[in-house]
C-alpha cells in the first residue's frame, strides 16, 4: 500500500489495513467548502481508489462540525459575475462521481452540524451515523442556488416528496433523531467515543469475504439503473449551479450576507475594545 498523501485540508488514517478516514481539516472554519478543500477531498478519495487493501472508506470531520458548507465569503470560491466559481463546481462535481462509481464501501460518520453539502452528500453513502447532536438543513433557495451532492433524487428516494420539499425549498432544520427516523441516517450512536464505535461497526465489514461485500456494493449502486440515475442527477444539478450563481437574486443573497458578516464583526470588534 502506498503512503497517504499529506494533505492541508483533509487528513488520511489507515485502521487495519483497510479502512480509510477521511477526516475533514478545516475546524477553524467549521470545515467548510473552498476550493482547496475539495482539490485535497478528491485527491484523497483517489488515493483510497488506487488502494486495493482499501475496502472501506469513512468521512468525519475535526471539530465541533462535520462541515459547515459552502464558504460564500472564501475568495477560492467565486468569481466575477458568480456566487460560485466554475472550478469550484468542476471540483466538487467530480467529487459526487466519485462517490457514486467506487466499488469500496462508504460510510459518513457525522460528529457535528451538517448543513448544506453536509447533508447532500450524505446521501451517496452507503452507512451514516451520526451523534443525537447533529443538525441537518440545505439553504439553497436561500442562497439563489440550487440543489446539488443528487439530493434532488436521493432525498426524494429516501425520504419521500414531502420531506424532500421540506429540506431542498423550505430550508427546513432536521434533528438526527428526525433523520434517522425519515431512513437518512442508518443509526444515532453516542457522542463519547463516537468515532470508535463507527469504526467498531466497520471493522466487523472489513472482516467479512472482500468480493462479496465489493459484489453486493456493486448491485445495491447497479439495481435499476441507480447509478447512472445519480451521474444524470449530479450532470443536471451542476448545470443548474452554474446558472443560479451567476443570476442577480444569488449575488444580492451572498452581498447581503458579507455586508451583514461585516457589520457583526465590526460590532464584537466595538464591544471587545470598550472592556
Amino acid at each position: 500500500m502506498s503512503r497517504p498523501p499529506s494533505l492541508q485540508n483533509v487528513s488520511i488514517d489507515v485502521d487495519n489495513q483497510a479502512i480509510a478516514i477521511l477526516k475533514y481539516n478545516r475546524p477553524q472554519k467549521g470545515n467548510s467548502l473552498n476550493v482547496p478543500f475539495l482539490k485535497d477531498l478528491l485527491t484523497a478519495l483517489q488515493w483510497t481508489e488506487s488502494n486495493d487493501a482499501i475496502r472501506i472508506i469513512i468521512t468525519t470531520g475535526e471539530g465541533r462540525f462535520y462541515t459547515n458548507g459552502l464558504d460564500f465569503l472564501d475568495p477560492t470560491n467565486s468569481m466575477p459575475g458568480a456566487t460560485v466559481s466554475d472550478e469550484f463546481i468542476s471540483t466538487i462535481s467530480k467529487i459526487h462521481e466519485h462517490l457514486i462509481r467506487t466499488d469500496k464501501t462508504v460510510i459518513s460518520a457525522v460528529n457535528g452540524p451538517a448543513p448544506g453539502w453536509g447533508t447532500t452528500s450524505i446521501a451517496l453513502s452507503d452507512l451514516v451515523y451520526s451523534v443525537p447532536e447533529a443538525i441537518f438543513f440545505t439553504p439553497f433557495v436561500q442562497w439563489g442556488i440550487c440543489a446539488e451532492g443528487c439530493s434532488s433524487l436521493t432525498f426524494t428516494r429516501i425520504l419521500g416528496r414531502a420531506k424532500a420539499s421540506a429540506l431542498i425549498l423550505a430550508g427546513q432544520r432536521f434533528t438526527a433523531a428526525e433523520m434517522e427516523s425519515a431512513g437518512l441516517i442508518t443509526k444515532i450512536l453516542p457522542k463519547e467515543d463516537f468515532l470508535e464505535g463507527v469504526l467498531k461497526i466497520a471493522r466487523g465489514m472489513a472482516a467479512l469475504p472482500k468480493d462479496s461485500l465489493r459484489l453486493n456494493k456493486n448491485l445495491l449502486m447497479t439495481a435499476a439503473g441507480y447509478r447512472e440515475e445519480l451521474l444524470e442527477a449530479n450532470r443536471k444539478e451542476m448545470v443548474g449551479l452554474g446558472e443560479q450563481a451567476r443570476r442577480k437574486e444569488s449575488l444580492d443573497a451572498v452581498a447581503a450576507f458579507a455586508r451583514a458578516t461585516e457589520a457583526r464583526r465590526k460590532a464584537k470588534a466595538a464591544k471587545a475594545a470598550k472592556l
